[in-house]
């Protein structure tokens, strides 16, 4: 199969904005700071710097990444003022960005684990969110083209959350040695808890960047494209 790596490339960018955005999506929906935009459908940054007591340039920072995904819209007024409002797309993510919690937690949570090892409390952890990936957290999908990008683009951001963090690890242990890269292999030849790292390679296989037959996988042409991009593994 011939991959399209122009797409290739607007997914790593996509799982790049994933990374960015869920943590902002989580921490501003809790504070209540997207509540109150959807009510008063526009404020000024020293508004809501006033009414959150927050810190002016982590919010700055945070209200540009929902509007450089179209979550919100920027406009700098002629006083030096900076503007923020909803966009066509506003309501609808925000009502999805609860999705972003298993992944934001679970990252902070696997802080606590030796970051060259998948150990069995994340994993676990990890695994539960795999299957709720494969069954798209139960999104029914709209036939609004604008809804279902959304479902789709905030998909794409865990998906991102979920294969960053989990490729770096795969990395730093050696999955990218030329051995796995050309051969195929049997997870028990990788890691010492293979029924563990069985999960991890069948979600990959199910994102189609590994074959599987009899025990034995195998990169694919996509996967082998997404193991070398250094964007990803940054």
């Amino acid at each position: 199969m011939i991959t399209n790596k122009s797409n290739l490339r607007s997914t790593i960018f996509r799982h790049l904005d994933g990374l960015a955005t869920a943590p902002v999506a989580v921490s501003l929906n809790k504070k209540g700071v997207l509540k109150f935009l959807l009510d008063k459908k526009t404020a000024t940054l020293e508004e809501l710097t006033s009414e959150f007591k927050a810190n002016k340039g982590y919010l700055h920072v945070g209200l540009r990444v929902l509007c450089s995904q179209g979550f919100l819209t920027y406009h700098a007024e002629d006083q030096g003022s900076i503007r923020f409002g909803l966009s066509s797309k506003s309501e609808k993510a925000f009502s999805y960005f609860y999705l972003y919690e298993d992944v934001v937690d679970l990252l902070h949570f696997s802080t606590q684990y030796h970051p060259r090892l998948f150990e069995e409390e994340p994993f676990h952890k990890l695994n539960t969110i795999f299957e709720k990936y494969k069954a798209n957290y139960g999104i029914v999908f709209s036939e609004n083209e604008e809804v279902n990008e959304i479902q789709h683009q905030i998909l794409k951001h865990i998906e991102g959350y979920l294969v960053g963090p989990t490729i770096v690890r795969l990395g730093m242990n050696g999955m990218f040695h030329k051995y796995f890269m050309e051969l195929s292999f049997r997870p028990e030849e990788f890691h010492k808890s293979p029924e563990l790292f069985i999960k991890i390679l069948d979600f990959l296989a199910f994102l189609g960047w590994f074959t599987e037959k009899n025990g034995n996988y195998q990169f694919t042409e996509t996967g082998l494209f997404f193991a070398k991009e250094p964007l990803l593994m940054a």
